[in-house]
């Protein structure tokens, strides 16, 4: 189980950082084509989906608690809604870019895993399981 974990964070981190950095130089010139957008937001998309598979299989492997996976399609629904987000301009100034919608949605990926850790906490100790 201890291996599944560390797999499961390698691969959560390197998706995530791999997304960041192509965001950061994909979009962060104000002159991003877009194949350019396209091209990022279907990555993040990915990150997001794999993020979200990794949580629900590792949901899915305590055993000393109800399944609490079925709040993960909610969450990626959350976390995948700013990917689908134009670029927002006020008077000719960028106000959020295309930049800014992927972050959001990569930061609410990562509060999705916090989310779901709390509903696996709170379930342990309202459930009178002992940790050893």
């Amino acid at each position: 189980m201890a291996l599944f974990v560390v797999f499961v964070v390698v691969l959560w981190g390197g998706t995530m950082g791999f997304t960041l950095l192509l965001a950061r130089f994909r979009l962060t010139a104000g002159t991003a084509t877009f194949r350019d957008q396209l091209m990022v937001r279907s990555v993040a998309l990915l990150t997001v989906t794999v993020a979200m598979w990794s949580l629900a299989s590792l949901a899915g492997r305590i055993a000393a608690i109800e399944n609490p996976s079925h709040l993960v399609p909610y969450l990626w629904l959350v976390a995948t809604v700013p990917l689908l987000g134009p670029p927002l301009k006020s008077n000719g100034t960028t106000v959020i870019s295309s930049e800014q919608w992927v972050y959001a949605s990569l930061l609410l990926a990562a509060a999705g895993g916090f989310v779901l850790a709390a509903v696996i906490i709170v379930r342990v100790f309202s459930g009178g399981v002992e940790l050893q």
